[in-house]
């Protein structure tokens, strides 16, 4: 099989290895789709081996595929010529710590202690694989966007409109919360989110503030006017927009950090206790996010086909690498392993 091979700094190289053999509680999946996530560009532009991929390995952990072998102790669920959804946090023996590099850029790939609904989850062949390969990064954006406690008459505001942006958007807009907006800097990328359903405001031509005041209206707190916003979810990652956000909650307000951030950010512990805001941190996923995202793939497919910005071969990740890298008119790139 040919397999994508991390060797440093963006340095990865198409290699021929041998098909992984199953044992008696395993699956072998022919990947068919995989994609490019924004950690394993953060790994690939900085060239370390100690960031969750070691150097020489297999690595990729945004797939769906087709189930070509069973074990034999492996439950009759799981049928030859399935396509599934792979969790790559439960795919092998060694858990989160390898996640990174559960082989989403090789043609094949072991699943451990196969199960469905465990680390498989069965796709429907009407849902466009480019589509299904959204699972593992939208499964993300849905953990974080309903570990805020979303309700239906909540204003909502996400922070950022890259890749886990955009699926918390739409994660929240397909469960009926219809007041949601995206904030972000990239006027294409936030028009991606207008064609999703959200509300949207550009804070490089007005402030945070005056944009979310037009949506959601404005509140007194101890005689300062701030946004109306309930819920606030972080994808961007950027301290000086999580700095202003804190200076404009209103009392109660819910904040959850998505974001993987690259230094510490100053958190005002007064506006902290005065408002009684809560924050709380959101990573990975759990099998109800996986759920429920799938059953979003299948209702939602045209919708979020729209986020699928550019398709490449195997044999072209390292131009792959470059387009997503680039970040300019990209929101999710794909990988073609067929």
């Amino acid at each position: 099989m040919k397999a994508a091979i991390y060797y440093g700094k963006n340095d990865i190289r198409v290699e021929e290895r041998a098909i992984p053999s199953i044992g008696p509680k395993d699956v072998l999946v022919r990947n068919l789709r995989s994609g490019i996530c924004g950690t394993d560009i953060n790994i690939v532009k900085v060239g370390a081996g100690n960031m969750g991929i070691s150097l020489g390995s297999e690595f990729g952990h945004e797939m769906v595929g087709e189930v070509v072998e069973v074990g034999a102790e492996v439950s009759s669920s799981l049928t030859i010529g399935m396509h599934v959804g792979i969790n790559p946090i439960t795919a092998k023996k060694v858990g989160r710590y390898k996640s990174l590099e559960c082989s989403g850029f090789s043609q094949y790939v072991v699943v451990e202690d196969a199960a469905l609904d465990y680390n498989l989850y069965a796709m429907a062949d009407s849902i466009p694989l480019e589509v299904a390969a959204l699972m593992e990064p939208m499964s993300v954006g849905r953990h974080g966007a309903f570990s805020a406690n979303p309700v239906p008459s909540d204003n909502i505001v996400v922070l950022g409109a890259g890749p886990i942006g955009l699926t918390a958007a739409a994660s929240l807009i397909a469960e009926g919360m219809t007041k949601v907006c995206v904030v972000d800097i990239d006027e294409w990328r936030l028009n991606k989110a207008a064609e999703l359903g959200a509300l949207t405001v550009n804070t490089s031509k007005e402030t945070i503030d005056e944009g979310l005041a037009k949506h959601f209206g404005i509140v007194s707190v101890y005689g300062q006017n701030v946004p109306n916003v309930d819920v606030f979810i972080d994808a961007a990652g950027a301290p000086p927009l999580f700095e202003n956000v804190m200076k404009i909650t209103k009392p109660q307000a819910r904040i959850s950090v998505i974001a993987v951030y690259k230094s510490e950010v100053p958190v005002s512990l007064v506006q902290l206790m005065s408002k009684e805001v809560q924050i709380k941190g959101a990573s990975g996923y759990t099998h109800e996010d996986i759920s429920k995202v799938v059953e979003h793939l299948g209702n939602q497919k045209d919708k979020l086909a729209g986020l699928i910005t550019h398709v490449y071969k195997l044999d072209d990740i390292g131009e792959a690498f470059n387009k997503a890298i680039e970040a300019k008119g990209t929101v999710k790139v794909i990988v073609d392993m067929t």
